[in-house]
């Protein structure tokens, strides 16, 4: 039970708290401050094109007049006041994809016959703010306004999920060793080998290493084995080996351990290397080169 003075004590601690919760967060020169006072940003996110604040401060009118409010990707259109980017290609097709309709209507059919003579190196669609040229997928249209170049889509985040190639008109997508590009020529996927034995995850914690499957159940076959605040552990797939550090009460009882784990079906032949003799001559090393340098 809390004694009257505590009691007393308690508006003023709720006060303290509510007011360094709703106190404005300082940001640090190189940090841009939303207008939500809790939000700090890098300065280079501001007027990038993307809301990085959750009230989208950063890309605010007043501070960014000559940006636009969503950066689309070549040969798309901007619908107006809005973040959707709409492909060049369905513009003044019949179908409304803006919700203000700016992406049909009259200047469709009036301004139509101005394209021809516009001179587009690949398309021309009619807009708002007159005829448009824009270019065949993978290109882009240069400063002319007319002529089409290759664009390299690898320079956009995302376009593969590992290794990209850019080629002319197009782009080739790869995966490092030991992955295999799926069928949407894009992503990756580890390799099953064998392809008939699913993959297993293998799992250290304070006390022991066990494998489950990827969908986090235990593999039966495979009972754990025991360890002591694992810190580190690695896998050897060439030697079907697992290599842990158990950690010891002190440096002279910290061992590398190894085990064996032949087709993923269990742990053999766990071995123990010492490495206390080394780490105790690395860190006697050590002390003395500090020593040697305090006092050179």
């Amino acid at each position: 039970m809390l004694t009257p003075p505590l009691l007393l004590l308690l508006p003023l601690l709720s006060a303290l708290v509510a007011a360094a919760i709703d106190a404005p967060k300082t940001c640090s020169p190189k940090q841009f401050a939303c207008r939500d006072q809790i939000t700090c940003i890098s300065k280079g996110w501001r007027c990038d094109g993307e809301r990085d604040c959750p009230d989208g401060s950063d890309e605010a009118p007043e501070i960014c007049p000559q940006s636009k409010t969503q950066r689309c990707q070549p040969n798309e259109h901007n619908c107006l006041g809005t973040e959707l980017c709409v492909p060049m290609s369905r513009l003044c097709n019949g179908v409304q994809d803006c919700m203000d309709g700016s992406d049909e209507g009259p200047h469709c059919r009036e301004l139509r016959g101005n394209c021809s003579r516009l001179g587009c190196q690949h398309h021309c669609v009619p807009t708002l703010d007159g005829p448009t040229c824009y270019c065949n997928s993978s290109f882009q249209l240069q400063a002319d306004g007319k002529t089409c170049k290759d664009f390299d889509e690898c320079s956009v985040y995302g376009t593969c999920s590992q290794l990209c190639t850019n080629t002319d008109g197009s782009f080739i997508c790869g995966c490092v060793e030991g992955y295999l590009l799926q069928p949407d020529n894009r992503s990756c996927k580890a390799k099953n080998e064998p392809v008939d034995r699913p993959p297993v995850l293998l799992i250290a914690n304070s006390q022991n290493i066990l494998a489950t499957y990827l969908s986090g159940a235990q593999v039966s076959t495979i009972t754990p084995t025991s360890t002591r605040q694992t810190t580190a552990m690695d896998f050897s797939y060439a030697n079907e080996t697992v290599c842990w550090v158990h950690v010891g009460d002190n440096a002279a009882q910290t061992q590398l351990k190894c085990a064996r784990m032949p087709g993923l079906k269990g742990f053999v032949d766990e071995h123990t290397i010492n490495i206390s003799l080394s780490l105790h001559r690395r860190s006697r090393k050590g002390a003395q080169e500090n020593e040697v340098t305090q006092h050179g």
